[in-house]
């Protein structure tokens, strides 16, 4: 079953690009707030049922490199503004993938597949899944499909920005 829709507050370009290669690799947590605000605004135009909203995990590893995931700070700060209910350990990466920066579609869909699974009841919800940043939609599509399996009645994805 595939996603419902996948939404993005903008496209992926400078300034934005810049604030979230900050927010990811350079320790700039701080930056999730005026993202999720962003996030935010863009929200009130799309209308739809939200059951529980979860952010796109980290593999262990990659969220102890970092120090934290981003997708989850923006989850935490866009679900305090807009008052949606949110989880940040109902979605778990369970395997190792390569960033998927660099990677074709194809690449992308085989480099996270089978990589999630669900880890609280989620049957009959209506999930949205945030992340920063969707390119092919390749991630979201393969947490969708975790959430799917755990009989999730419907999921849709929403990012900061939508790369072209």
């Amino acid at each position: 079953m595939p996603l419902k829709q996948i939404r993005a507050a903008v496209l992926f370009a400078h300034p934005v690009s810049k604030l979230i290669h900050n927010l990811k690799y350079n320790g700039a947590f701080a930056l999730a707030k005026p993202l999720a605000q962003m996030m935010a605004d863009a929200w009130s135009t799309w209308h739809m049922p939200v059951d529980l909203v979860l952010p796109i995990p980290l593999h262990a590893e990659r969220e102890r490199k970092r120090g934290y995931n981003q997708s989850a700070l923006l989850t935490r700060d866009f679900c305090k503004i807009v008052t949606l209910p949110y989880a940040e350990d109902c979605l778990q990466r369970t395997r190792f993938t390569t960033p998927q920066v660099g990677l074709t579609a194809a690449e992308r869909l085989k480099n996270v597949q089978d990589a999630f699974v669900t880890k609280a009841d989620v049957a009959g919800k209506h999930i949205l899944l945030i992340d920063d940043v969707c390119t092919t939609g390749a991630t979201m599509a393969a947490a969708a499909n975790a959430l799917f399996a755990a009989g999730a009645h419907a999921v849709s994805g929403y990012c900061a920005a939508r790369a072209i």
